[in-house]
């Protein structure tokens, strides 16, 4: 009898350990598109800043539209994969605490706020886009764009912060506890 119940505990722990690490594997999976995510926003926010910068500056009324038109369809696309990282980031947040480990969780929780930090500084610069895209005059469409540029730095500095955090959340979820040793 004493046996049995030896196997059996042998058995939920080997079944357990195997759970965990699948846990862990789907939370690194959600945590790398969450990087993947915010990296092309950060590459979306940089690529705007010439247009912007010349929407923001030009004195031509012509050459202002035709920029801040570009900015708006880049915009659209920060915004859309800011939402998505928010999504993903949410999701591995959950399974980052059924993962177990306490450096996971703390990055995978930084992640999530600077996706949501730069979703939303993104969303509010592509209103002001939509604002100087709709602005009658020169003056009002260069205040949207010099607004817009501001939140885009925004958004861009809290995409490479989650970046970072989720490339630390991914490279911490690992039972083997040598590559977080402060002694080595």
């Amino acid at each position: 009898m004493s046996k049995i119940k030896t196997y059996l505990k042998v058995a939920v722990l080997f079944f357990t350990s195997t759970y965990v690490q699948a846990q862990c594997e789907v939370f690194k999976s959600e945590i790398s598109d969450v990087q993947n995510y915010m990296q092309l926003v950060s590459k979306l926010s940089d690529s705007l800043r010439s247009d912007v910068e010349i929407a923001s500056f030009d004195a031509s009324v012509t050459k202002a539209r035709k920029n801040t038109k570009s900015a708006m369809l880049l915009m659209g696309q920060a915004v859309n994969a800011a939402d998505e990282a928010v999504l993903l980031a949410s999701e591995a947040q959950y399974d980052s605490e059924r993962c177990g480990l306490d450096e996971v969780i703390s990055y995978t929780i930084d992640a999530e706020r600077h996706a949501i930090d730069s979703r939303d500084f993104s969303t509010e610069a592509f209103e002001n886009v939509k604002n100087a895209s709709k602005a009658n005059n020169l003056g009002n469409l260069q205040f949207y764009m010099r607004k817009a540029q501001r939140l885009m730095k925004g958004a861009q500095e809290s995409a490479d912060a989650s970046v970072y955090a989720a490339d630390n959340a991914h490279y911490s979820c690992s039972h083997n506890l040598d590559h977080a040793s402060v002694d080595r």
